[in-house]
């Protein structure tokens, strides 16, 4: 089965060909480098105004990098910014956003203990302490019809799901005067029905004048939108394709290579669990973060040797769920119970000397040490940090490591902090495999990886469950992966799920409405 997403590419939201049009944006000969690695070797590019333009790359082909230097994050060691046909030094984001570049990244930057109207108004200089708070409602909210955002500037922050905090995000970019869109994977995990939204606002703002820059590793999304495609490879331009001649397979051929043979979406085998439960879930209530319940009365379990996948929408109480399960996050009430013993009141590191692995969300936050290097990160493993450390093994496993998940880097010894995104992920999803001798426990486990990347992981997930007879709970925002890898999809709104199905009998309509409705 291929993606159900690419197999539906839209090319209703392309605007019109414009003649003799001249760049908004120009890149002449960027280049930057980091210690042992070319991140970018000579990229040429032109944006043009009134059009949505797309970058997509494998992990570690510079994507971020280059968006990196368009938002005055990073300098490049060569090359020209060209804004607006004059040469421009960008050395921060106050740079990029007084030239009309904003940014708007897979992680809301937003503050959840204020309000909308709290939140947009940070750092716009024309709202001070003497401006009424009526004139900035109403300025709110007339921006919010005019771009067809509907959002209510007095809510805090925290109430709002993960849609409406990407959609504040958008909205305080165009009252900052945004000219030029950069979306870093804002919308990779939102739902079909939810994309849509997204591609209709973004539509609009390219046809009123205003450019995108959509930054994804997801095929499909630069097939449904974008006027032209630029595909990076380790660290150079591929390719460029207008829209009209671009097909999934030129696009994988420029992202991947030969790997690009390997990509499917068919589901892997279905595993067929023992009778003995691994984990169970008993009654769950948990508290999230700014009060009230995050997770309401979940109740599950898990068979030995199976995959239990968790879909929904981003802010539904997954992730309460599984730090709860993790015992990273106290339980109210309720019990979990693994092999049969109840590990409501044990801790992280009794579980994961019991042979539990964790792929947290956010691996640079939560899951790695980004300042120490790759072979560090391998040490902390519960089976070395127990005792002396014999780091002859650890450097053995850590290039073994590195092979099989094909982690670009240019040593072991290299800190984590110098790896892109991607590689930082394959980093703490090899370690927590190597871990997880009885139980997986994962949020988002390719989250940020590239597509031919994230398959490959999946699948050694997935033989991992069928080889060993492991246990594997993996909550994920990404459909396709749903998908892909479970044996059983649980489905999760509000906190609470409200659905659980054989994941070879799931209808994908049916699982996309229980997780919006």
């Amino acid at each position: 089965m291929v993606a159900a997403e690419a197999n539906n590419v839209k090319t209703t939201f392309l605007s019109p060909p414009q003649e003799d049009r001249k760049p908004i944006v120009s890149l002449r000969g960027i280049t930057k480098r980091f210690p042992g690695v070319i991140a970018l070797d000579h990229i040429d590019l032109d944006i043009y105004p009134g059009t949505v333009h797309a970058l997509l790359g494998e992990n570690g082909a510079g994507k971020s990098t280059l968006v990196k230097i368009l938002y005055g994050i990073y300098t490049p060691d060569e090359g020209e910014i060209i804004i607006n046909d004059r040469p421009t030094r960008l050395t921060s984001p106050a740079d990029a956003i007084n030239m009309g570049i904003v940014m708007v990244s897979q992680s809301p930057q937003i503050i959840d203990t204020l309000t909308v109207a709290e939140n947009i108004i940070l750092g716009l200089e024309k709202y001070n302490h003497f401006v009424p708070v009526t004139r900035v409602y109403k300025t709110i909210r007339e921006e919010s019809k005019r771009v067809g955002i509907k959002i209510e500037p007095g809510i805090e922050v925290w109430r709002l799901s993960y849609t409406q905090k990407q959609l504040v995000e958008i909205l305080r970019a165009i009252l900052l005067g945004a000219k030029v869109l950069l979306l870093d994977e804002a919308i990779t995990y939102l739902p079909i029905e939810e994309k849509q939204r997204f591609y209709k606002f973004i539509r609009r703002f390219a046809d009123e004048g205003g450019t995108v820059v959509l930054i994804t590793h997801k095929i499909y999304e630069a097939m449904d939108v974008a006027d032209e495609i630029t595909v990076l490879r380790r660290g150079k331009v591929a390719g460029h394709l207008e829209r009209k001649e671009a097909t999934i397979e030129k696009i994988r051929a420029l992202m991947f290579g030969e790997k690009s043979a390997e990509i499917t979406y068919e589901r892997l085998p279905t595993a067929q669990p023992e009778p003995k439960t691994v984990l169970e879930v008993k009654d769950l209530w948990v508290m999230g973060d700014f009060g009230g319940y995050a997770v309401q009365g979940v109740s599950l379990e898990v068979k030995k040797g199976e995959i239990l996948g968790i879909a929904g929408v981003a802010g539904n109480g997954q992730k309460e769920l599984i730090q709860a399960i993790m015992r990273l996050r106290p339980v109210v009430k309720g019990r979990i119970v693994y092999n049969g013993e109840d590990v409501t009141k044990k801790t992280t590191y009794y579980l994961r000397i019991n042979g539990v692995g964790y792929i947290p969300d956010l691996p640079a936050k939560y899951g790695v040490s980004i300042e120490n290097s790759i072979i560090e990160n391998i040490a902390i493993l519960p089976v070395y940090s127990k005792r002396i450390i014999s780091w002859d093994k650890v450097r053995g496993i850590t290039l073994k490591l590195i092979k099989e998940f094909e982690i670009k880097t240019p040593s072991p010894d290299t800190p984590v902090k110098f790896l892109s995104g991607g590689n930082i992920m394959k980093v703490l999803v090899a370690r927590e495999l190597t871990v997880a001798t009885n139980l997986l426990v994962a949020y988002n486990p390719t989250r940020a990886l590239d597509e031919a990347t994230a398959i490959k992981v999946r699948k050694i997930i997935k033989e991992k469950v069928l080889r060993d007879k492991i246990t594997a709970i993996i909550a994920s925002e990404d459909l396709d992966e749903i998908f892909q890898i479970s044996d059983r999809i649980a489905v999760m709104n509000s906190g609470k799920i409200v659905g659980i199905f054989p994941a070879d009998k799931a209808k994908r309509e049916e699982i996309e409405h229980l997780m919006v409705m």
